[in-house]
């Protein structure tokens, strides 16, 4: 009765959380402005250390949601929690211009637990897209030749869409996992736009706001084989493959008009819903062990974002296609003496043609990963660090350059609480 207390008090937690998560997103991406937002590199600490790779990934101690064919390679009397957080500072720079942004947010939680020895569960929620933006533009009225002087313009957005999901998989044959996930899509993205008039002027500011609510489930398939080769069945392969479907998530839009100063509303209008097209993704993926020293493997991922639609509307989206490879070192996970031996020491490198196609520039995106597991004492209980620098954009044709840097801290907790106790 223990062991289910614990479980309906961690759901209630991550239901609890659903209502107010997405307000603790942020991004500081001129890019953001574009289709859904920035889609930043997803996963959890411990697997964004290796370069983002995932498809592969399959251990018994750690949640990998993006392939959930993975939920079954966890131990029939085990229990998993993990939760981290988020640190990002970012420079962005054009020919003539330089910024920089930082912040803290909550990123993640997750739970994962078996419900047979053939079968295993995982629920949680994470960011899937963030938008947060401002940007400003002068310019002299072109129609009434400079009389009136400079028009201000402001472009600000704010808001993501966050997704919760629920996985199953199965073990229908040894070596061989399949798996799926139902996510629940939701979230409000707002984009506003204010002209600014001199005051001297007989001409009115406005204020127009856009804001889209999203509310809508998608599905999302994966597959996993596993083999051993060696006398002794040392060096483990693991193949992986996911398949996003394709998928048209509900959204409403609004649209207000208001004076700034009066803060009168001049025209509201509520639109017929909509949809905003999520286009089919597919990865896969391969890693390679050796005992529980070594691992390496790698991803390539591809979804084609230039026929999808936001409200009905073409975006500046393309095909984006992404390359991961990752390393993982733990010297010797059982040694007893030397504490940093059991450490396993993590390092990668990610490069990506993102879904953004901007002025005849294709965005590109890549960087350096790098992190470490730290086990606790006497417990399968991981504190999981990974960092990330890269650069993302160009100043070709006066877009703009991001260099960033990401820090995520991961906890996962580690219990064996299915135990049957003897004694009470």
């Amino acid at each position: 009765m223990r062991t289910y207390s614990k479980l309906l008090l961690l759901a209630t937690l991550l239901i609890t959380t659903f209502s107010v998560y997405s307000q603790s997103l942020t991004t500081y991406s001129p890019y953001s402005r574009f289709g859904i937002g920035e889609i930043r590199n997803r996963g959890y600490a411990n697997n964004k250390a290796l370069g983002g790779i995932s498809q592969g990934l399959r251990s018994g101690k750690a949640i990998n949601f993006l392939n959930p064919a993975s939920y079954t390679a966890q131990d029939t009397m085990s229990f998993i929690f993990d939760f981290g957080l988020e640190a990002m500072g970012v420079d962005y720079r054009t020919n003539d211009q330089a910024n920089f942004n930082s912040g803290v947010n909550l990123h993640h939680l997750a739970i994962q637990f078996p419900l047979a020895k053939w079968m295993g569960a995982s629920m949680g929620i994470q960011p899937f897209s963030n938008v947060g933006y401002r940007i400003r533009d002068i310019e002299m009225d072109p129609y009434l030749l400079s009389s009136i002087g400079p028009i201000k313009y402001y472009y600000d957005g704010k808001g993501g869409i966050t997704q919760s999901y629920f996985g199953l998989a199965i073990e229908p044959l040894k070596g061989l996992s399949l798996g799926a996930n139902m996510s629940y899509f939701f979230g409000a993205i707002e984009h506003t736009t204010e002209i600014v008039f001199p005051d001297y002027t007989p001409y009115t500011n406005t204020r127009r706001l856009n804001s889209i609510v999203v509310r809508d489930i998608a599905f999302s398939f994966g597959a996993q084989y596993e083999f051993s080769l060696g006398s002794e069945k040392e060096y483990k392969f693991i193949l992986g493959a996911t398949l996003d479907n394709e998928t048209a998530l509900s959204a409403q839009q609004i649209s207000f008009i208001s004076n700034p100063a009066t803060r009168d509303t001049i025209l509201y209008h509520e639109f017929d819903k909509g949809s905003i097209d999520f286009p089919q993704n597919f990865s896969g993926g391969l890693t390679f062990g050796y005992k529980n020293i070594l691992l390496a493997g790698f991803d390539y991922s591809v979804q084609d974002w230039s026929q999808a639609k936001f409200l009905n509307v073409s975006d500046s989206l393309g095909k984006s296609e992404t390359l991961r490879i990752g390393i993982q070192i733990t010297p010797n996970p059982n040694d007893l003496r030397s504490y940093f031996k059991r450490i396993s020491y993590r390092a990668g490198f990610y490069t990506s043609k993102t879904h953004l196609q901007l002025r005849d520039n294709q965005i590109n995106d890549y960087g350096i990963t790098f992190g470490v597991g730290l086990p606790f004492r006497r417990s399968n209980t991981t504190f999981n660090i990974s960092g990330e620098i890269g650069r993302k954009g160009t100043l070709s044709n006066n877009l703009i350059q991001e260099t960033y840097g990401v820090v995520n801290v991961g906890f996962t907790f580690y219990d064996f609480w299915f135990v049957k106790r003897k004694y009470n």
